[in-house]
């Protein structure tokens, strides 16, 4: 159960990123998404987290932005060849020297697309750490780890959103 500290915070900070995409028309003023993307999320979240709390403290930037970058790249394969792709292991995201070049690989090999994204996910990256560091979490605390595992699960819904509308996809009133 998440606490309304929590709450507070994944609202004010989807919002603020939401507010940059668009003003950048990167997004529409919507975060897209699709059930199979959260499940994706689910799966590959615990060997991610791994990654990103062992590197957080040296380059957190890096860290939100490659979950970012694997938003993209799944939105991507799923839009691609979702029955091919649905169980594909974390690994398949990693570079050569595994997470270390993770953004490189997803850009270079996966989305071919280094020029749109990278200058993109820079910015939110450090939009989102700046967020992050305003709440002023005590360092070390829960309260702290939980905000950071709310800002790369919102990371990496807004790399989906960012890749499904790039492909074309969109929320249109019914």
């Amino acid at each position: 159960m998440t606490s309304n500290i929590e709450d507070k915070y994944r609202e004010g900070l989807t919002q603020y990123l939401l507010e940059e995409c668009t003003s950048e028309g990167w997004l529409q003023g919507s975060l897209l998404n699709s059930p199979d993307l959260d499940e994706a999320w689910l799966r590959l979240m615990p060997s991610f987290y791994g990654d990103a709390v062992r590197n957080f403290n040296d380059y957190p930037e890096f860290c939100l932005g490659c979950a970012g970058y694997l938003g993209m790249a799944v939105a991507f394969l799923w839009d691609k060849d979702w029955a091919k792709y649905s169980d594909v292991q974390y690994s398949f995201f990693q570079g050569e020297r595994k997470f270390d070049d993770m953004d490189d690989h997803i850009t270079d090999k996966i989305l071919r697309d280094h020029r749109r994204s990278s200058p993109m996910m820079q910015s939110l990256a450090a939009s989102a750490y700046h967020f992050l560091m305003r709440e002023t979490p005590e360092p070390g605390t829960a309260l702290a780890y939980r905000l950071f595992l709310i800002t790369v699960e919102t990371m990496y819904k807004l790399g989906c959103a960012l890749e499904l509308f790039h492909l074309g996809y969109k929320l249109e009133k019914m």
